[in-house]
């Protein structure tokens, strides 16, 4: 009940944010001295971050430039004179290039739902709290998500702690006016994170107070 009041009360914050004027209320508008706005920003609260966040980076990193590599390195195996038939040299090249993507593709699944970043919207935790749950791309850049914790079921595959279920029309609802605020100069948007997503967090060892509510929290 109080999780589903606070997130009423956010979206309804920033509905009047958006909505209210002076002079849609019938008021007189007067100078005066000039004030600082109301904060109607949404300020996050880093409540978990992945030990092995800088590890992961670096890995992803290196399996990309592996793979650039090889893949710049195949028209040598067919240039400059040599005994080796041409049969032999695509065996090579087809070889060498097969084995980096493979490992490029593996290291890509494995570090594709670790989290980096995990931070609260409210300060209190509860089913339907809003979390940014900060994760990898292919280019190691850093991806925002959206998720409410009551969106969270545990998972069934290797190296991920949780699945997302597709968001109710209410999850979606108040995530539009959520988004608007905390996408408000960024250079990457932030997106609601949608059925199958997968997440990966340290949740065995010690966290922090807030993580373990969240843990709690989810389904």
């Amino acid at each position: 009940m109080h999780s589903r009041s606070a997130l009423k009360s956010t979206a309804l914050l920033c509905a009047r944010a958006r909505t209210f004027t002076p002079a849609s209320r019938g008021f007189a508008v007067t100078s005066f001295p000039r004030q600082s706005a109301p904060n109607t920003e949404l300020k996050p609260k880093v409540v978990y971050e992945g030990g092995l966040s800088k590890a992961a980076r670096v890995m992803k990193l290196a399996s990309v430039a592996s793979l650039v590599g090889a893949s710049a390195a195949i028209p040598f195996f067919f240039t400059g004179s040599s005994d080796i038939p041409s049969g032999a040299r695509t065996i090579l090249a087809i070889t060498t290039l097969g084995m980096t993507g493979s490992s490029t593709a593996l290291v890509t699944w494995a570090l594709k739902p670790y989290i980096t970043t995990l931070s609260i919207l409210e300060p209190t935790v509860g089913p339907a709290t809003p979390m940014l749950v900060d994760t990898l791309t292919f280019l190691a850049q850093t991806r925002t998500r959206l998720v409410f914790p009551e969106q969270l079921k545990p998972a069934t595959m290797p190296l991920t702690s949780w699945s997302v279920s597709e968001p109710s029309d209410r999850l979606v609802e108040a995530s539009k006016a959520i988004l608007e605020l905390v996408n408000r100069g960024r250079k990457k948007p932030v997106v609601l994170a949608r059925g199958g997503d997968v997440f990966y967090a340290h949740t065995q060892g010690p966290v922090s107070e807030e993580m373990q509510r969240i843990i709690d929290a989810s389904p």
